[in-house]
């Protein structure tokens, strides 16, 4: 199958045959996966922007962003207010090279699961999460899902007679 399958289409093929296992096994919230796909949706009231370090365009989109995951999303009951009064906490995994790899701060990096730490990593650096999905099908299933195999003429060969 994997040789079969062109680079880019992978990893979106792992996901979602690691999201299919984990939906049969009731380990993923169906309102996370969709929160995690489509993202927040609707008007808010805009506060101002507590931060030193987002522009205020991407504070408006961050803040929407936790708005509706503390709104419709249990998991994060209370990061909006917790995100607006320690938001420097937050700037430690905007600013570094490995942000997939830093933990949340406070009582989140132990209170949500790794997918929901996807989630809150997407609101904060959104290009991470490539990297931390790859992490994610790695701990749930497996890193032969994520992995390239060995390129083998022999076997190339004998699938394609």
């Amino acid at each position: 199958m994997c040789r079969s399958l062109f680079e880019l289409h992978k990893l979106i093929f792992s996901t979602l045959l690691c999201v299919k296992i984990l939906f049969g096994a009731n380990e993923l919230d169906p309102n996370e996966w969709r929160f995690f796909l489509a993202g927040a949706s609707g008007s808010i009231d805009e506060v101002p922007n507590p931060t030193e370090w987002l522009g205020d365009l991407e504070w408006v989109q961050t803040y929407r962003m936790l708005y509706v995951m503390d709104r419709d999303l249990p998991a994060f009951k209370g990061i909006t207010e917790y995100f607006r009064e320690y938001n420097k906490k937050f700037k430690k995994i905007f600013d570094s090279l490995e942000a997939h790899e830093e933990p949340m701060p406070g009582d989140w990096n132990t209170s949500l699961n790794s997918f929901e730490k996807i989630i809150l990593l997407k609101v904060i650096r959104p290009d991470s999460v490539t990297k931390a999905m790859q992490n994610f099908i790695i701990e749930k299933i497996g890193d032969k899902y994520v992995e390239p195999p060995t390129f083998r003429l022999d076997k190339c060969f004998g699938d394609s007679a």
